[in-house]
């Protein structure tokens, strides 16, 4: 079975992260749940700093906002200011917030052994997000082993999409995010540092001159329906269908107590690991 979880309302940036582990847990090997070999999310959230698992708080954020970090669980606070998060996949710190849509897409491994290589499953699923955009007119590649550029007037590659994957229960968790407006750039110098790793095509340049959006004619609707459709062909099951009530409740259930033990304590986001606990997972990011 194909599965699709719509989710664009923003939420609490924690179990937004939370709700791609509780994904792939609640379907993954040995729950008894296989009925679901691959599942769809689109989500977004408000204004957010997100770690990538082994990425170092002073390392990668301005000093002045590391003096000002809370945790915090109420609207008030999150909605009004950026939190710091950290997720599961590895890669770099990003920015969210108005301007970025992310996706997701959890597949059975056992299903579909091929894509166990890190390499061959970014070709498979950054291709369908360059055709997704190819359709529109929007002509992206790839570059490095996980991120997507466009190619502006100027000729220089500027990217729009980074990606990132963790592996859990048998079940490979593929995210990445798309760049839709370019007023989202210039907040991202007030709380990140130039990157410490940067890939070779970065060539030193400020998140400003590196950066780039999609064009105003980008029509997410019109995206949504071809990713769904591609990852459909690759399941080979025709139509999808939107995760049920009850399944759904649990999932959210599972996400809320991923929060209260890992993503929303601050042992978890500064450090990347639990304090009074061995911590131990594949990297598999770009």
């Amino acid at each position: 079975m194909f599965l699709e979880l719509p989710d664009l309302k923003p939420r609490n940036p924690y179990m937004s992260l939370a709700l791609d582990e509780a994904v792939a847990l609640y379907f993954g090997k040995g729950n008894g749940r296989r009925n679901a070999r691959a599942i769809v999310r689109f989500w977004t959230n408000p204004y957010s700093i997100i770690l990538g698992r082994t990425c170092q708080v002073a390392k990668n954020l301005i000093p002045e906002y590391i003096e000002r970090f809370q945790v915090s669980q109420k609207k008030e606070v999150w909605s009004a200011r950026p939190l710091l998060c950290r997720r599961s996949s590895g890669g770099g710190t990003v920015l969210h917030g108005p301007g970025n849509l992310n996706y997701t897409i959890t597949i059975s491994v056992e299903d579909f052994p091929e894509l166990f290589s890190l390499r061959k499953s970014y070709e498979v699923f950054l291709g369908f997000v360059i055709r997704g955009l190819e359709a529109q007119g929007i002509v992206a590649r790839q570059m490095g082993l996980s991120d997507l550029v466009i190619d502006e007037a100027d000729g220089i590659p500027r990217k729009i999409s980074g990606n990132a994957q963790f592996r859990k229960s048998g079940m490979i968790s593929h995210h990445g995010t798309l760049l839709t407006r370019s007023d989202l750039i210039p907040f991202i110098s007030r709380y990140l540092t130039h990157p410490p790793e940067e890939p070779d095509y970065r060539q030193g340049r400020t998140h400003e001159s590196f950066l780039g959006s999609l064009p105003e004619h980008f029509d997410l609707s019109s995206f949504y329906n071809f990713l769904v459709s591609e990852v459909s062909n690759l399941v080979g099951q025709g139509s999808a269908g939107i995760i049920p009530a009850d399944d759904r409740k649990q999932i959210f259930s599972l996400a809320r107590n991923l929060v209260r033990t890992r993503y929303g304590r601050s042992d978890w986001i500064m450090n990347g690991k639990l304090e009074g606990t061995v911590q131990g997972s594949r990297r598999a990011s770009g």
